[in-house]
C-alpha cells in the first residue's frame, strides 16, 4: 500500500493521510501543518501524544499555546514565549501553529508526499515543507525551506516540536550534550547544578538519570536545553516493544536540543517533547544579546533536511549509522 489522500476529516478539519506498509501519518494542514499522529503499523502503535482534553481546532494568532495545546507534531517560528522582535510583537510560540497551511499532495512511483506552505502575517517569510513518504521505508523525510520577503534582516527562533506519548518503559536518549537548566523554570531538578554532562543530573546525594522515564504519579516535570550538539539526532525508545523512534537533522543548524517533559506533574499530562532548535534560552531577547539566534537576510532562503524514522529490535539509540540507521547504546 502506498497512497496520499486527503478526502479525510477529523474534528472538522482537513486530514492529509500518507500511508505505506509501515507507516500511516495524519497531518492537519488548517492547524500550523500539524503531523497529528504517526502510526507504526506493525505494532499497531501511535507515537504521537494527542492530548486526551483538547481536540484540534482552529485558533486565533494571539491563542495562549498552553491552554489550547492539542498535541501531535507541531513547529514553532520565529520564537517561543511573546517576544518583540525588530520592533513587532510575536505571538506565544510565533506564527507556524496557528497558520492555516496550503497543502498539496503528490504520487510517484515509489513515494507519496505533501508540500505545505504558508506566508507568516508579521515577519513576511514564506514558508514550506515537503513530507515524503517512500514505499519500503520506515521513515518520514521533510524538506524545509525559509524565505524572507521582507526588506530587512531577520532574526529568528525555528524548532521541531513533537510531543511523544510516554510510559515508564520508554527511554529518551541524546547525543553527548551538556544540559542548563533554565532558572525561571527548573521544575524537578530543582536544587540541581545550573549545568552539567548528559544524562546525569545531581541534586544533592541523589543521582538523576534522565533517560528514565518514572510514572506519571511521580509527578515530576522537567525543562531543559540541551547544548554544544555535534551530531544531529534525538530518540525516544519503548524498551519493551522494542520500538525506536528517531528524529535526525542538520546540528550546524538545529544546533541546540531542549526538553519539555511532564510525568504528571504538569496539568497531569504525560508527555515528552524533544525539541530540535536553532538557538536558546527561552527569551528571545536573551538569545539575541548571546548571540544564539539564526537570521535570514532580506531576500534569502534557508533550506534544510529533517528525517523521522521507526526501528525495530532496539532498546535504546546511541547514534545513527553511515546508512542513516539507528543503533543501540552500549549502556
Amino acid at each position: 500500500m502506498l497512497r496520499a489522500n486527503k478526502d479525510w476529516k477529523y474534528c472538522g478539519l482537513q486530514v492529509v493521510l500518507l500511508e505505506n506498509r509501515y507507516l500511516r501519518v495524519a497531518i492537519l494542514p488548517e492547524v500550523g501543518g500539524k503531523i497529528w499522529q504517526i502510526t507504526y503499523k506493525p505494532a499497531d502503535a501511535d507515537l504521537l501524544w494527542n492530548n486526551p482534553r483538547i481536540p484540534p481546532a482552529k485558533q486565533l494568532i494571539n491563542a495562549r499555546y498552553d491552554d489550547v495545546w492539542s498535541g501531535g507534531w507541531d513547529e514553532l517560528f520565529p520564537n517561543d514565549e511573546v517576544s518583540q522582535i525588530v520592533g513587532d510583537s510575536y505571538p506565544d510560540h510565533g506564527e507556524f501553529w496557528t497558520g492555516a497551511w496550503r497543502a498539496a499532495t503528490f504520487e510517484e512511483k515509489d513515494a507519496v508526499g505533501v508540500t505545505l506552505s504558508y506566508s507568516t502575517p508579521i515577519s513576511a517569510v514564506r514558508a514550506t515543507k515537503t513530507i515524503t513518504l517512500r514505499r519500503d521505508e520506515r521513515r518520514l523525510r521533510f524538506s524545509h525551506s525559509f524565505t524572507n520577503l521582507g526588506a530587512s534582516d531577520f532574526p529568528f527562533l525555528w524548532k521541531l516540536h513533537p510531543a511523544f506519548a510516554v510510559t515508564p518503559q520508554h527511554r529518551i536518549d541524546f547525543p553527548p550534550m551538556r544540559v542548563l537548566l533554565e532558572p525561571a523554570f527548573r521544575g524537578t531538578l530543582e536544587g540541581a547544578e545550573p549545568e552539567f554532562a548528559w544524562p546525569y543530573a545531581r541534586i544533592g546525594k541523589q543521582k538523576v538519570d534522565l533517560r528514565c522515564i518514572p510514572p506519571a504519579s511521580a509527578q515530576q516535570l522537567y525543562f531543559f536545553y540541551g547544548t554544544g550538539l555535534t551530531r544531529g539526532w534525538c530518540a525516544l525508545t519503548d524498551t519493551n516493544a522494542r520500538l525506536a523512534s528517531v528524529v535526525t537533522f542538520d546540528p550546524r543548524l538545529l544546533s541546540s536540543c531542549w526538553l519539555f517533559a511532564s510525568y504528571g506533574g504538569w496539568r497531569n499530562y504525560n508527555v515528552a517533547v524533544l525539541e530540535p532548535c536553532t538557538g536558546y534560552p527561552l527569551s528571545f531577547a536573551k538569545m539575541m544579546e548571546a548571540g544564539r539566534h539564526r537570521t535570514l537576510r532580506a531576500g534569502e532562503t534557508l533550506e534544510t533536511e529533517t528525517a523521522f524514522s521507526v526501528k525495530e529490535g532496539l532498546r535504546s539509540v546511541g547514534g545513527i549509522g553511515p546508512d542513516g540507521e539507528p543503533f543501540e547504546a552500549e549502556n
